[in-house]
């Protein structure tokens, strides 16, 4: 990642790493990911995290992203508008709005539709199933084009379902072996970081996508299904904290390799100035079905900067 790496946020990431397996125990480092980017007091004549210090555990390590991946859709899609590929309309408006805010897939999945020209539904014969597969590769190549090194090996072509895949949706995420959607923390917190700077697509776009990111802490808001606060990692800050995030999460959905996931990536601001971009991946069922996991790692790093004052 084109981040600083500095012995001090190398201590705090060491310490949360330490801390993560000390406290869960049946967590191995291998079951969680995570990417710590930090802009200090000092540097805050710089907009977002442009400059900032990173940290990373397994950062470059490929996860089933569940709901994570819908901030890359929202890049693309702006990235589409700025580009003239695609006409902006209420209805897109309204979708986008659901899929970040409220976390949903039927949005989601139309918006993919759209930025792709495809839909999805029965069986496709060979021919057409390449047709289908280049099409749909559209948002992969939207982020190859911009040449960043943390985002090489992801994949962003796959609908978002509740469970298993029918007809061809199916076809798709078993072509050429394993086809799911992947992504790395690396590439979370980069994208998120770079949004928050101002720096992903213009300042404009990037500010619409950081206000639809952006998770009131009202009590109304907060308790509101879908709402992504509770149970992940702004759970654990001060209720005075900023927060803009985007969480995933699945239990079984009859599909292994997508099943028993959770994840978050988060920025926010420390009372001190400090800025921060935190992206944790976590797999297995343990990790899934622990609701205290994220917030307790959001406190804890939030407790580790703020000690170290960086």
């Amino acid at each position: 990642m084109l981040h600083d790496r500095t012995p001090a946020l190398n201590q705090v990431g060491a310490a949360l790493v330490g801390w993560i397996s000390r406290t869960f125990a049946d967590v191995g480092p291998e079951d969680f990911a995570l990417t710590l980017l930090v802009q200090p007091e000092a540097d805050r004549g710089a907009p977002g995290l442009a400059h900032s210090q990173s940290f990373s555990h397994r950062g470059d390590v490929q996860f089933y992203p569940c709901s994570v991946v819908k901030v890359f859709i929202l890049a693309a899609l702006h990235a589409a508008y700025e580009a003239g590929r695609l006409q902006r309309t209420t209805e897109l408006d309204r979708a986008a709005h659901d899929m970040i805010r409220w976390s949903s897939n039927t949005a989601t999945n139309y918006i993919i539709d759209l930025l792709s020209g495809t839909t999805g539904d029965t069986e496709l014969a060979p021919g057409e199933r390449e047709r289908f597969a280049a099409a749909r590769d559209g948002v992969n190549r939207t982020f190859a084009a911009f040449g960043w090194p943390e985002m090489a090996g992801i994949n962003l072509s796959q609908k978002l379902m509740d469970d298993d895949r029918y007809g061809r949706e199916k076809q798709f995420v078993q072509h050429g072996g394993n086809n799911h959607n992947r992504l790395t923390t690396d590439a979370a917190a980069s994208l998120l970081s770079r949004i928050m700077a101002g720096t992903m697509i213009s300042t404009t776009h990037d500010a619409e996508m950081a206000a639809l990111l952006a998770r009131p802490r009202t009590r109304d808001f907060v308790e509101t299904p879908g709402a992504q606060v509770l149970n992940y990692l702004g759970a654990g800050l001060p209720e005075d904290a900023p927060i803009w995030s985007k969480a995933g999460w699945t239990q079984w959905t009859r599909d292994p390799l997508a099943s028993y996931r959770r994840h978050d990536v988060l920025h926010t601001v420390l009372p001190i100035g400090t800025r921060l971009t935190l992206a944790v991946f976590t797999q297995g069922k343990r990790c899934a079905m622990d609701m205290a996991l994220l917030p307790r790692i959001g406190e804890e790093a939030w407790r580790l900067i703020a000690t170290e004052a960086l």
